[in-house]
């Protein structure tokens, strides 16, 4: 791969609102946006010429609701390992129809366990998109998203989907290295394919680059590639701050419930001992029982300012992903496993679950709070808000859901 310069040496400056309450203030927000795209066309987010839509009396609720854009949902293959990348992108509305497009656990499980599945059509749940309708005109800045450990591409389609509806391309690439697949067929006795998550990232923010400019793709002259954000889950959230130091094409990165330095137990030396030089926010459940708290408030404190910690109140490991919404109440892929009657091997048990059942809190429940940080963050990193009265008031706007929200040099 074609060497990228790194941002070790760069620097940059510096439960829920009565669901009557929460709607207005949404709908206000969101009928805010569609003024500011109708108005002559002209207006451009932060001035960047983004189609990205401007927001007026920015918010700690503006981005709770969906976005003005619809959504459209398709694939691509990594060049350099023939993985596939899972794609989330703003669609005209106006094109916007058809059947949601779903994705079906099933289809990421090693064959020997597809056919487990042979009386029984899998498990789905919703993409969020349309498959390849009409891409909205303008140009758009890239989100790459890192799904975790014994994950998949799709996980988090509850967040993802809602990236693309405020006007952001998401390409998620498939792990090989260690996703669903990979992770079960060590335990079936297969050999893992070698590989490195950062690269996979990297391999898809330059085959996007080339998608733009490319005159057959979906994504041709639709891409800023000067704008480009990382988000991930657990393992990728270690990796997408690994990817924010060796690659200066990423602007911002978020770590959900996963961290490069210090909740892993990396300190000063080692993979991802050093931290990045660009805006960075880290978000936690305090009923994590994969990830410590304690490692995510670590690892914040030795982030580079600028920089935010969010914790949610008794959320576990998994409210960042759809796996909970797998099997409502039954325990997330435990839940799916027994359908098949599958034993699941005890060290990916939590992995599968923690965050599924109760007291933890129902993972929709803590979407909208979701939703709106990252969404409010990448915004504000990557120039389309100029304040980041997005990110403020979060814990009195979502109240038994987000217990911290700070910027502090350093949290308790």
């Amino acid at each position: 791969m074609k060497h990228v310069a790194t941002n070790v040496d760069r620097s940059r400056s510096p439960l829920i609102i009565p669901f009557a309450i929460l709607t207005v203030m949404s709908l206000l927000a969101a009928l805010a946006v569609l003024v500011a795209l109708t108005t002559g066309g002209k207006a451009t987010a932060g001035g960047t010429g983004d189609a990205v839509p401007v927001v007026s009396n920015l918010s700690s609720t503006s981005f709770v609701e969906q976005g003005p854009f619809g959504v459209g949902v398709t694939t691509l293959t990594l060049p350099s390992n023939g993985a596939p990348i899972q794609l989330w992108y703003p669609a005209n509305p106006n094109d916007f129809h058809g059947v949601q497009a779903t994705y079906n656990v099933k289809d990421d499980l090693p064959p020997a366990l597809q056919k487990l599945f042979a009386k029984n059509a899998g498990v789905t749940h919703p993409l969020g998109g349309i498959a390849n309708v009409t891409m909205a005109s303008g140009r758009f800045p890239l989100i790459v998203f890192s799904h975790g450990y014994a994950g998949f591409a799709a996980q988090s389609s509850f967040l993802t989907s809602r990236l693309a509806s405020w006007g952001f391309v998401v390409a998620a690439p498939e792990h090989t290295t260690r996703d669903l697949n990979a992770v079960l067929s060590q335990f079936l006795g297969s050999t893992p394919p070698s590989g490195s998550d950062v690269a996979d990232l990297q391999a898809t923010i330059t085959l996007m680059g080339n998608e733009s400019n490319a005159s057959s793709s979906l994504f041709h002259d639709h891409m800023d590639m000067t704008r480009v954000g990382a988000v991930g889950h657990s393992a990728g959230g270690a990796a997408v701050e690994k990817l924010a130091v060796a690659d200066n094409r990423v602007k911002v990165f978020v770590g959900l419930a996963g961290a490069s330095v210090g909740s892993f137990g990396q300190t000063s030396s080692g993979s991802g001992a050093t931290v990045p030089n660009v805006p960075g926010l880290l978000a936690f459940g305090t009923n994590d029982k994969v990830v410590s708290p304690s490692g995510m408030i670590n690892a914040y404190n030795q982030l580079k300012q600028p920089k935010r910690l969010i914790a949610l109140t008794n959320a576990g490991h998994l409210v960042f992903s759809d796996i909970c919404q797998l099997a409502p109440g039954q325990g997330g892929l435990l839940g799916v496993a027994k359908k098949i009657n599958l034993s699941v091997p005890a060290q990916l048990v939590p992995l599968g679950s923690d965050g599924c059942i109760a007291p933890d809190v129902n993972p929709p429940t803590a979407w909208p709070a979701i939703n709106q940080s990252v969404t409010a963050e990448l915004r504000w990193a990557l120039g389309f808000d100029k304040t980041q009265a997005g990110l403020d008031g979060l814990v009195s706007t979502f109240p038994g859901i987000v217990e911290m929200n700070t910027t502090a040099q350093t949290a308790n």
